[in-house]
């Protein structure tokens, strides 16, 4: 029985140890990370950032913009009848459709 309790014993020590690394195992010089990707590289002692993995963000120039960044919650709330196919229609298509019925494009 001693060998097979030490074979046991050998099988989930060793599962232990071949889990795999993470920052938490080893000494605290042993940082391995969270899959971040590295803004920083390490060349001849140097440290060299990495400018391709810095997000850029492109704003417009909002110099004399009159809006304001802020809605208060005071603002009235506007009600409006729905929305039928009707109303688009007419808004939309019926213009355009009776000034070709006035040429002559179109007949009835």
């Amino acid at each position: 029985m001693p060998l097979v309790s030490r074979i046991i014993r050998g099988l989930i020590r060793g599962a232990d140890r071949s889990r795999p690394w993470n920052s938490k195992m080893g000494t605290k010089y042993n940082n391995m990370g969270r899959g971040a990707p590295e803004l920083v590289q390490f060349k001849k002692g140097k440290r060299i950032v990495m400018r391709n993995y810095i997000p850029q963000y492109i704003l417009p120039d909002l110099t004399g913009f009159e809006l304001k960044p802020y809605v208060t919650p005071k603002v009235p709330e506007v009600h409006c009848d729905p929305v039928t196919p009707k109303d688009i229609f007419d808004v939309c298509c019926a213009p355009e459709i009776e000034a070709q019925f006035k040429e002559g494009e179109i007949s009835e």
